[in-house]
């Protein structure tokens, strides 16, 4: 995320322990807000049914709803996030604080939009009644706004008020679940929903004040500068895309099988295998913290040294010894991570033993859970490599291991689910080892010619760049100055 890296800087440069704690909570913070969220209200508003005793149907109707707004709301917003990170970042970079806020407010225009199309298209001819359609076409547009508001969210360096607003929506929302149960009449799904509905527009305003107090009043009506990067780096936009599709495909197949239902003729979906789904990612969380953590602490201040010997015209020794030492340290950190992330994985698949009964699953998810389970490690390699691909300009292999990740995915999850039940997760197993060897090679032979990539893979004469698409739409309706920034080049 950009920004989160100058903050973290600064809080491990601190002494102490609660310097460390500090920093870890603002990493997961920016990294997991929503997924944290989301888990916290819906695990709440289950329980607080299962006490109730609202009917099956009804509970059936809830995780239908949450499941579609959040994985949907995630897939829309997945490849815009990945652009307008690479633009925050170098908007920071270039100290053009003022361009960053417009961005937001056109960027939701834009997906807010497209996402209201797509909600509106999907609930036309639901069955649903009126009312429950609309509180949970709100949820779905707010989980898009909340989705992308986290990429600006993490240049704000207060992450207290932040984590103090996420808290404020959470207890908003159990407590309003709470009093709407117990003490009105109404259509209960709609009244959970529209508990969220609160909750989420309360967190939105809130974090919405941060950001307009903390970036000052738009004063730059440049609000669509941000689409020449798709101009620039397309392939930013397939590589999250890609990969956000790939972590849901293998439950869009299932959701053609005989294991799928269907819920108020509108969602379809498959219980068995997408509640454990749910349980099993939950295990990745931590290594996805220590990743950020890890890459903008040990590995960071190799990778600058490295580059900065090269731009600041150091010797060959040096800038060798630069290179071993930042690969060496790279693999140390995907070591520690792997292992961090087998412990985690292990202690999953003991305690769903032990838990996973008690929570209603049939021994058929357990087993799926375990195979889903170990098919998580090995995703969050995958992810780790493709964002340190990113991190060095390899946006190519980035997208060729995303692009792997789906298809893997996709062919395998087909192979396997009709076979038997035994092979049920085996499919996104299987996609996920092959696509994490994959990854490893293609970091590895990217590493092995860095020094060649780094000196050959630099433009030798240049020329201007002609403007893309979006540029020259935005060169016709908003004109600008040259401030010695508009010139751009193209390698020859």
């Amino acid at each position: 995320m950009a920004g989160i890296g100058f903050e973290l800087k600064k809080l491990f440069k601190q002494t102490g322990f609660l310097a460390k704690v500090r920093a870890v909570a603002y990493s997961a913070l920016v990294s997991l807000g929503p997924f944290i969220l989301c888990t916290i209200i819906i695990v709440s508003l289950l329980l607080f049914m299962s006490f109730t005793k609202v009917s099956y149907k009804s509970r059936e109707l809830f995780i239908a709803t949450i499941v579609y707004t959040f994985i949907f709301s995630q897939i829309i917003t997945s490849g815009f996030k990945m652009l307008i990170t690479r633009y925050i970042a170098d908007m920071l970079y270039k100290e053009k604080f003022k361009n960053i806020l417009p961005s937001l407010y056109g960027l939701l225009s834009i997906v807010v939009f497209i996402s209201g199309i797509i909600g509106i298209a999907f609930y036309w001819n639901s069955p649903l009644p009126i009312y429950i359609k609309i509180v949970s076409f709100i949820l779905f547009i707010q989980l898009v706004i909340v989705f992308l508001m986290m990429e600006y969210l993490s240049t704000v360096k207060d992450y207290i008020k932040i984590v103090k607003s996420f808290l404020f929506g959470v207890i908003l929302s159990i407590s309003l679940s709470f009093v709407f149960l117990n003490f009105t009449n109404l259509d209960i799904v709609f009244l959970l929903l529209l508990a969220l509905d609160i909750g989420f527009l309360a967190i939105i305003s809130v974090l919405s004040a941060y950001l307009k107090n903390f970036y000052g009043e738009v004063a730059d009506k440049r609000y669509f500068d941000f689409l020449e990067y798709f101009d620039k780096f397309p392939s930013l936009f397939f590589v999250s895309f890609f990969y956000t599709i790939g972590l849901y495909s293998h439950n869009f197949i299932f959701w053609t099988s005989k294991l799928s239902i269907k819920v108020a003729g509108t969602y379809i979906y498959a219980p068995i295998y997408d509640v454990p789904t749910f349980y099993a990612l939950l295990s990745i969380m931590p290594s996805m913290v220590m990743f950020v953590v890890s890459t903008e602490t040990s590995f960071y201040e190799k990778y600058r040294n490295y580059y900065s010997l090269i731009t600041q015209k150091g010797n060959y020794s040096d800038i060798e010894n630069a290179r071993k030492e930042m690969v060496r340290v790279l693999w140390s950190e995907i070591r520690n991570l792997v292992e961090f992330q087998l412990f985690f994985t292990l202690v999953f698949i003991a305690g769903g033993y032990y838990i996973l009964p008690r929570v209603g699953l049939s021994q058929l998810s357990i087993d799926i859970f375990n195979l889903l389970t170990l098919g998580a490690f090995m995703n969050i390699l995958i992810l780790i490599i493709i964002l340190l691909l990113l991190y060095f300009e390899d946006r190519t292999g980035a997208l060729f291991v995303a692009a792997s990740f789906l298809i893997s995915n996709i062919f395998f999850t087909y192979l396997t689910i009709n076979y038997s039940e035994s092979t049920y997760g085996l499919g996104y197993f299987a996609a996920t080892l092959f696509s994490s060897i994959i990854a490893l090679l293609e970091l590895l032979m990217y590493l092995k010619n860095i020094n060649y990539h780094t000196f050959c893979g630099q433009p030798i004469i240049y020329r201007e760049e002609k403007k893309g698409l979006f540029g020259r739409i935005l060169q016709k309706f908003n004109p600008v100055k040259d401030d010695g920034d508009n010139k751009k080049y193209q390698k020859i």
